[in-house]
């Protein structure tokens, strides 16, 4: 190759890769698409939805609030099932990915010492970068996807009292998908900032659970509102997208700003470090 010239994209690690990582989402696919459908099973049925609430009034009212807040109710069909959007579980389903990716194919190859091997083979830094944050985006829309066809299933599969509208569940889910595709941006950040692949995890697992209950006292303690916005999880809000006709753009410029910031930031670091460390 003559000097200067620019190595064509390494679509061989892309592939490699993609086959890797594809055994955990297909995992956790199943896991957010079962869950959609068992919530469709339970909301249909009113008295398993009455016993639910019940039990529901018995919790502290952060589990609630977490849940979907007042828009638990028994007529509220389409926001008993957006407890499946907004489901711990399910949220931490997509932070295993979020996670787990960005930081095992970025720091967990450099700890293992394939970094060099992956970059002798006639890959530039930013490159593998790319590739790495290509497989974390689309990895994330991909499972948003899934969670949407869950719902179209589950809606299909159970009888319900009235139309169940699945267009503001498809909204929930691409700004959900936006979400997800920021903290994995984060974790991009992270990976490219740490020199192990357990720093790297344990510095944005940290940020995320201060994330979400930062967001959770802010919704409960309306003196400490103004934390809200300082938060990931404040710009994704079910209720309010499901009874709005348009999107909320406010919240999409947010969270598509801190996503790309977030991943040029490690790309500009990842492309400055030294390898090995």
């Amino acid at each position: 190759m003559s000097p200067g010239k620019r190595p064509p994209f390494p679509l061989p690690l892309l592939r490699f890769w993609c086959m890797r990582i594809l055994p955990v989402w297909c995992l956790i696919a199943i896991m957010i698409f079962l869950i959609q459908i068992a919530v469709c099973g339970i909301v249909h049925d009113n008295e398993k939805v009455k016993m639910f609430l019940s039990f529901l009034e018995l919790l502290p009212s952060v589990f609630k609030t977490a849940l979907g807040g007042e828009e638990l109710q028994a007529t509220n069909v389409s926001g008993l099932i957006a407890i499946g959007y907004q489901h711990p579980l399910v949220l931490i389903l997509y932070m295993l990915f979020a996670v787990g990716v960005p930081t095992r194919l970025l720091a967990g190859e450099v700890q293992n010492g394939t970094m060099e091997l992956i970059l002798s083979l006639s890959a530039t830094k930013t490159q593998v970068y790319v590739c790495a944050g290509i497989l974390t985006i689309v990895g994330m829309f991909a499972l948003v996807l899934v969670m949407l066809l869950g719902t179209y299933v589950g809606t299909s599969l159970y009888r319900f009292d009235e139309e169940i509208p699945l267009y503001p569940f498809f909204r929930i889910a691409i700004i959900g998908g936006l979400l997800a595709s920021a903290v994995g941006a984060i974790s991009l950040l992270a990976a490219a900032l740490f020199r192990r692949r357990s720093t790297a995890v344990g510095v944005t697992v940290a940020y995320l659970v201060v994330n979400y209950f930062a967001c959770l006292v802010a919704e409960l303690w309306p003196g400490m509102e103004f934390l809200g916005p300082t938060t990931l999880f404040w710009y994704i809000d079910g209720p309010k997208i499901l009874h709005q006709s348009t999107w909320p753009l406010s919240d999409i410029s947010v969270l598509t700003s801190i996503l790309v910031t977030a991943a040029v930031a490690g790309g500009l670091i990842w492309q400055r470090r030294d390898l090995p460390l």
